[in-house]
């Protein structure tokens, strides 16, 4: 290995390549030699950027998460309330191959803690809280705007949050009938009953 690697991305490109396994196979599949097999590399290489398996799956769910708040950042930059919200939605179901990738990862997280209950590290980079807060917020956000109906904005985010959970979770199971079009009709129905123009035009 050339001693002037940078050591970060090469990291970085390993916990690509587990996020592919994982997405493909499933987290039982994501071991040293699964994945030196994926990169090309060898074990030694593998091992002297992660203790072991758990290790790379902490580090895996860390990096995704933390690259999915970065984009939340980036898609929200300058976008406040109804819009925010919508984006924020959106972004979060399978609407492309790299966020259907980034779903069936996370999945498989899922999948783990309903059988083992969550790993510390889990509890603390799950995306499930990360997201109601964020959606709590641009709820109440939206609401002070004029732009939300009223009600308890935790609880509407709980809405939003159980949409594209389920949304995503039956676009996995069932791509033909949960297309991403429909996906996005269904999603913008939802937020439809947010708006309070839209919702007052209904109840005339």
């Amino acid at each position: 290995m050339p001693k002037n690697v940078d050591h970060e991305q090469r990291r970085e490109e390993l916990l690509a390549a587990v996020w592919a396994v994982i997405a493909r196979d499933g987290l039982e599949k994501a071991t040293i030699r699964s994945l030196a097999k994926e990169t090309g590399w060898s074990s030694g290489v593998l091992a002297h950027y992660f203790a072991d398996k758990d290790d790379i799956l902490a580090s895996a769910l860390r990096l995704a998460l933390e690259r999915i708040e970065e984009r939340w950042d980036e898609k929200l930059a300058g976008l406040t309330g109804l819009a925010a919200l919508r984006e924020l939605v959106l972004d979060n179901l399978p609407l492309d191959d790299d966020r259907e990738q980034e779903t069936r990862f996370l999945m498989n997280y899922w999948s783990r803690s309903i059988r083992q209950g969550p790993s510390e590290d889990e509890h603390t980079w799950r995306r499930g809280p990360l997201l109601v807060d964020r959606l709590a917020a641009l709820v109440a956000e939206g609401q002070e705007a004029g732009e939300v109906v009223g009600g308890d904005p935790n609880d509407l985010a709980e809405r939003l949050l159980a949409l594209i959970d389920g949304l995503s979770l039956h676009a996995l199971l069932d791509p033909q009938r949960v297309t991403r079009e429909r996906q996005v009709a269904l999603a913008e129905q939802e937020l439809g009953r947010l708006s309070v123009g839209q919702s007052q035009g209904e109840r005339r």
